[in-house]
């Protein structure tokens, strides 16, 4: 009888110890034990319109699901609920396609975004951040620079164009391209001080005119 009650007891203690190492990867992972990824989507995207973010998905034919709730986050951690499609979404028979728009979504930090699918658990993770240029037309982080900056500013259709960095007496000290909507500004060799700089298209005349200060 001992034997069979410690031979109990190991086996016991054997499946607890697999259930926390279960549990412990499960956070260590950020999947969770109850927030399965939902297999049901053909595909998930973001995109920014005029201050707002518009969400799309495509549920796959032959899937269905009640109801759908919209989440979002700042730090891919905490989410909070922002919309919800009731009733039954998907179909049996086609792809559906589904539409949602955030109006508010926060400027200047990534906004991250999963939806739950009823009983189909959460989908994957997208992200999309919004950068409020405001009157300027750009937008630097940080200012003043120590050492690494990057200076934002509207290039939706990705053209190249050229930074150009004078000091107060008018001399150019640093020229820099892109086809993004950033530059990548290094100061480490520059002095305190305050500079101005211009942004403009390959050709044309500046389009964004600024002034940043380094501070080291």
């Amino acid at each position: 009888m001992n034997i069979l009650y410690q031979e109990s007891n190991r086996l016991r203690s054997g499946k607890t110890a697999r259930l926390i190492s279960v549990f412990i990867l499960a956070l260590l992972t950020g999947t969770g034990l109850f927030a399965q990824e939902a297999t049901i989507l053909d595909n998930f995207t973001v995109v920014e319109n005029k201050g707002k973010i518009f969400l799309r998905w495509v549920i796959a034919s032959g899937s269905t699901c009640d109801g759908t709730k919209i989440f979002r986050s700042t730090d891919n951690l905490s989410f909070t609920q922002v919309g919800e499609i009731p009733g039954i979404c998907g179909s049996a028979s086609f792809a559906k396609p589904y539409d949602y728009i955030d109006e508010s979504p926060v400027n200047n930090i990534k906004n991250y975004y999963r939806l739950e699918l009823g009983n189909n658990g959460y989908s994957k993770v997208v992200s999309l951040e919004i950068t409020d240029f405001q009157n300027d037309g750009y937008q630097v982080r940080p200012n003043p620079v120590q050492y690494q900056a990057r200076i934002y500013f509207e290039n939706k259709k990705f053209e190249n164009h050229e930074l150009r960095l004078f000091n107060l007496s008018g001399k150019l000290v640093s020229s820099v391209f892109t086809d993004t909507a950033l530059f990548d500004l290094d100061a480490s060799e520059l002095r305190s001080g305050i500079y101005v700089f211009t942004i403009s298209k390959a050709g044309k005349p500046a389009k964004i005119k600024g002034k940043i200060i380094v501070q080291h």
